[in-house]
């Protein structure tokens, strides 16, 4: 990751007709913590905007690129 100070960064994007999203982990993060990040991310989401995580299901579309090595 480019900043020091950042753990997770979640991008999305317009590509042509796409959306595309990015999901950005700093290298000494453990699985679990990956998972817990998200988790709170998606929580706070559904705080900010109730509508999106009411028991109806959205479709969604993302592309997920490969990892950079």
């Amino acid at each position: 990751m480019v900043k020091e100070n950042v753990l997770v960064a979640v991008t999305v994007s317009r590509d042509k007709e796409e959306i595309v999203y990015q999901v950005e982990c700093a290298s000494d993060l453990l699985n679990e913590e990956i998972e817990y990040y998200l988790e709170e991310i998606i929580k706070g989401l559904c705080t900010w905007k109730p509508g999106i995580c009411k028991d109806h299901q959205k479709s969604l579309k993302g592309v997920i690129k490969k990892k950079k090595k």
